[in-house]
């Protein structure tokens, strides 16, 4: 599952209009991996360097009469996986940028465009380590719009007050989504619907958050008609700048139990340390490195 962290600060800049800026966010990470059944890198590498950058510049203006229009690219940037090198022998690496236009209102926001996620992917289990070591993946094998390449082209988003809806839809493919979500502070939670048209299939999930001082947790559930049942949990106790974590997922499909351990630092401002290693389908996986928004 694809999870894009964003910045609380931007900067600013004259769009010829009293009502427009242009906004730049974004967040990035790098450090190491290890895979004992591989990175995808060539040659089936278990261990190396690791980056990616989330890059996010938004237009928008307001209307007379409240409405705001607005248009976004996200530039992204990552070693990747897959076919690693080129013929050549020279890294390849994953370079693009996906974008969409919206309006917003009181009836909540519409996006059209390439990098709308369906509305399930919102809501899937925290992983441990810098960039996941995968335990999250076992636990949301069954969910279909957990599918890193299930994107779809109009989305709608509103919330009110601890309420949030989403439903999302590829008009080519018409395959969709829809989620429900709450979240009350001490206690929080969602269900999602994901079907795929082609295969015909539908599955469903189901995210309980909560948190009690220093403690929080996650209880995740899903079920499909390609992949049948998936579940994990997730628990984290944060002390000062440490937080520990730890997760556990299974899957009717999956070769055997996912699980693992971390730790994150908070460097201060928007930066952290992180590291975790664990057992990703009865493959020893790690990580270690920092992660910073700006």
């Amino acid at each position: 599952m694809k999870k894009v962290l964003l910045a609380t600060t931007a900067l600013v800049l004259s769009a010829g209009f009293a009502a427009a800026e242009v906004k730049i966010d974004g967040s990035a990470n790098f450090g190491l991996k290890y895979n004992e059944a591989g990175l995808g890198y060539a040659d089936d590498k278990e261990a190396a360097g690791w980056y990616e950058i989330d890059m996010n510049v938004t237009g928008t203006m307001e209307t007379d009469t409240g409405l705001t229009f607005g248009a976004q690219i996200q530039l992204d940037s990552n070693y990747g996986g897959g076919d690693w090198m080129t013929k050549d022998g020279k890294r390849s690496l994953d370079q693009n940028y996906d974008a969409n236009v919206f309006v917003s209102g009181a009836f909540g926001t519409i996006k059209v465009g390439e990098s709308n996620w369906v509305a399930s992917d919102d809501y899937g289990l925290t992983d441990i380590g810098f960039d996941g070591i995968g335990v999250d993946d076992t636990a949301e094998i069954s969910m279909y719009g957990h599918d890193e390449d299930s994107v779809n082209d109009l989305r709608w988003d509103y919330t009110v007050g601890a309420v949030s809806m989403t439903a999302s839809i590829d008009t080519i493919s018409e395959d969709y989504g829809l989620a429900l979500g709450y979240d009350a502070g001490t206690f929080g939670g969602a269900i999602a619907f994901d079907h795929d048209e082609e295969s015909g299939y539908d599955s469903t999930s189901v995210l309980l958050t909560a948190s009690f001082g220093a403690f929080s947790g996650e209880v995740y559930y899903a079920d499909g008609d390609q992949w049948n049942e998936s579940y994990g949990i997730y628990g984290a106790y944060k002390t000062g700048p440490w937080t520990f974590e730890a997760a556990v997922a299974d899957a009717d499909e999956a070769a055997d139990t996912s699980y693992g351990i971390g730790a994150k630092y908070d460097l201060g401002g928007g930066a952290v340390l992180a590291g975790g290693i664990g057992s990703v389908e009865g493959d020893t996986a790690a990580d270690f490195g920092v992660t910073f928004r700006f």
